[in-house]
């Protein structure tokens, strides 16, 4: 009856039962007025009539229980149909769960190839066609000098152009690679930004100490950086389900940093991309990465002075 009503008269309808069950009880009944028990009624009537009634009152109390019981039976079954039905519920949960995150592996996947394709054709485009000419005007030069060294020394400065020419291309495709949030802030200020913006999308909470105040990084060095602290809150969220990340970029022997999250850890550390790519990433500048993760995960980041 509670799964059947609206919840809004339940209440009444409990009021309701309740008050009929006192009202026909003859003990309660009994005790507020003189009121012989039953069998003293029967006892009155004739022999046949009174055990009709006594097998009819019977009957009335067996149906009672018997309809108490098929209650319960039906209950019992609704709820263990309500908890396959959540069990069912549950898989076809953990199964779209499942495919989604395949569905994130290959899109990271497809997303990688497309970048490494983009600067391949940047390198073509740009290096390959620079690098060429300056080539081709070279063995020009070799075989001028000696003939014309006039026009070994304007072809030397044709080369001379195509070397700048390159080098602004060059400079150009590596500004495409810069994290957007870099552009035109300090490292600080995009760090803060990127922090915001998880906390603001996922539950997670996220304490920055930024102690580098002083350090003057190259630009390449703050990429490096930027991106560490973006791959590790991602993995702490993802793979860590982390609620809380601690971020502490101090000074001591070396330029320190270490990111630790309350994530579940890992008793043995795989490599995969991502930790690969912050070594390498680390190594190009100089740095180092060691991770732990024993109480949670921690990434610790050591840049060499000077």
């Amino acid at each position: 009856l509670y799964t059947l009503l609206d919840k809004r008269y339940w209440l009444v309808f409990l009021f309701l039962s309740f008050g009929l069950l006192l009202l026909t009880d003859v003990n309660v009944i009994s005790s507020i007025m003189p009121l012989p028990a039953v069998d003293t009624y029967l006892s009155f009537l004739p022999f046949y009539w009174r055990i009709s009634l006594i097998v009819i009152k019977n009957l009335l109390n067996s149906l009672n229980l018997i309809v108490f019981i098929v209650s319960l039976i039906s209950y019992i079954m609704y709820a263990i149909t309500e908890k396959h039905h959540l069990e069912e519920e549950v898989r076809m949960v953990s199964q779209v769960n499942a495919e989604l995150n395949s569905y994130i592996a290959l899109t990271e996947k497809i997303t990688e190839d497309r970048e490494r394709k983009r600067i391949s054709r940047e390198i073509h485009d740009t290096l390959g066609h620079a690098l060429t000419g300056i080539s081709a005007g070279i063995d020009a030069v070799r075989v001028l000098v000696d003939i014309n060294p006039q026009k070994a020394k304007e072809q030397l400065g044709s080369v001379s152009e195509v070397v700048r020419a390159g080098i602004v291309d060059v400079r150009r495709s590596l500004n495409k690679l810069r994290p957007d949030a870099l552009e035109g802030r300090t490292l600080k200020d995009a760090l803060c930004k990127i922090i915001k913006e998880y906390q603001e999308i996922s539950q997670i909470t996220i304490h920055f100490s930024y102690e580098w105040e002083t350090i003057d990084l190259s630009v390449a060095a703050e990429d490096v950086i930027f991106r560490i602290v973006q791959e590790s809150i991602t993995n702490s969220v993802r793979h860590g389900h982390a609620s809380q990340v601690d971020i502490h970029l101090y000074e001591a022997d070396d330029y320190m940093m270490t990111i630790q999250d309350n994530g579940v850890g890992a008793e043995e550390i795989t490599f995969g991309y991502g930790l690969m790519q912050m070594r390498e990433r680390l190594a190009i500048i100089g740095g180092s990465a060691n991770f732990n993760g024993e109480h949670g995960f921690t990434t610790q980041i050591h840049l060499p002075k000077g």
